[in-house]
């Protein structure tokens, strides 16, 4: 279930003062519609990985300073993602920056929200000062597919 797409990314060069193209990776698999990741900082932040597929299966990998740790699976209505991409497109997701960071701020977990339409593919990961509606869609990324009913998956 798992491949990479490449989309093209327009990086600024400020001492040429030219658009250089650069490839970057997104890791979704190709079944996959919608992905949030939240990284480790250096506290107690929670680390997991929760992913939604075309069919509504959910896969929650909880890895540390969540509730439960451990991978966990669950069904959702498609509906639940079509709130998802409706929230998105309220906020302007597919126009937002791909990145919100800076290098002199070390102590800070990213999110990482990438959302499959059927015309684009967007992830943006936000770590530093990201706008205040890309937070609000995470939160509420959250809260549509957290309170889901899980259950937990053999690792074996």
């Amino acid at each position: 279930m798992s491949s990479e797409e490449t989309v093209e990314e327009v990086v600024e060069n400020t001492q040429e003062e030219q658009s250089v193209k650069k490839k970057v990776a997104i890791d979704l698999p190709s079944e996959a519609v919608a992905r949030i990741q939240r990284t480790a900082c250096f506290g107690r932040c929670p680390i997991y990985v929760l992913t939604v597929y075309k069919d509504g299966t959910v896969i929650y990998n909880a890895e540390k300073w969540v509730d439960k740790e451990g991978t966990f699976q669950a069904k959702a209505s498609t509906e639940l993602f079509q709130k998802l991409l409706k929230k998105a497109e309220e906020i302007g997701y597919f126009s937002l920056d791909d990145l919100y960071d800076s290098d002199g701020v070390t102590d800070l977990p990213s999110t990482i929200t990438t959302i499959r339409s059927e015309e684009d593919l967007k992830q943006i990961v936000n770590r530093y000062q990201g706008p205040e509606k890309l937070a609000d869609f995470e939160q509420y990324f959250d809260s549509l597919y957290l309170s889901l009913e899980w259950s937990e998956q053999d690792t074996e």
